[in-house]
């Protein structure tokens, strides 16, 4: 009877390691690595928090601006940088398997405090792809104190670039034309809001991807 006991007790402990074993299998990682950049100094930033999402793992930029989060559980993820003085920018990535995803992007400056503002529903979608050479971009914008008349500035970069355009400066609108887009090509944009020329908010920082040939 103890033979028993003992065999039922064997099974058991092999069917949990072949389970544990079977989940460790499938959890499957990539990492990521960047450069966060002042917005408009270009200069590197030292000592910004950057934090994924989800995973919640968390790093520091060295002098160089540079981080690395070398084990994140492949997917879409969101990474959030977060500085004194600094607007909080996030951008959304894609994670591959035993892959690394390169991504630089910026931070502005906050310059003065006007409430909640809460810059969203882009278009194109982020993610977007098969976008044309040419388009108008698009956000809604929720604003806590609607007393004060704020204008927005559109930045536009490539995919792994240090340098960024301004298409859009002083907008009274939510929304903005662009042209001359590169076919088959990442980019990423952002919005800031700003109020009597001052830094309040800034957009997560979305992409899209132009189609392959433009008819």
């Amino acid at each position: 009877m103890k033979n028993i006991h003992y065999l039922v007790i064997i099974f058991i402990l092999l069917t949990a390691f072949t389970c544990e074993k079977e989940h460790l299998d499938f959890e499957k990682y990539g990492s990521v690595s960047g450069i966060i950049l002042d917005g408009e100094t270009y200069t590197p930033l030292e000592g910004v928090l950057v934090v994924s999402n989800p995973a919640s793992t968390s790093t520091i930029t060295n002098s160089e601006g540079a981080f690395v989060i070398s084990k994140i559980t492949n997917g879409d993820i969101a990474i959030t940088a977060r500085k004194k003085d600094f607007l909080t920018n996030s951008v959304s990535v894609a994670v591959y398997e035993d892959e690394n995803t390169a991504i630089n992007f910026f931070m502005l400056k906050d310059e003065r405090e006007v409430g909640s503002v809460y810059i969203y529903e882009p278009v194109p979608g982020n993610g977007a792809v098969d976008q044309r050479s040419s388009f108008t971009f698009t956000w809604n914008v929720d604003q806590e104190n609607k007393s004060k008349e704020l204008d927005y500035t559109v930045y536009l970069f490539e995919s792994n670039s240090t340098v960024q355009t301004i298409v859009g400066e002083s907008l009274i609108t939510n929304e903005v034309t662009v042209s001359d887009l590169e076919a088959n090509t990442t980019y990423y944009w952002y919005v800031v809001a700003k109020f009597e020329g001052h830094n309040v908010a800034n957009s997560p920082t979305w992409s899209f991807k132009t189609a392959t040939d433009f008819e």
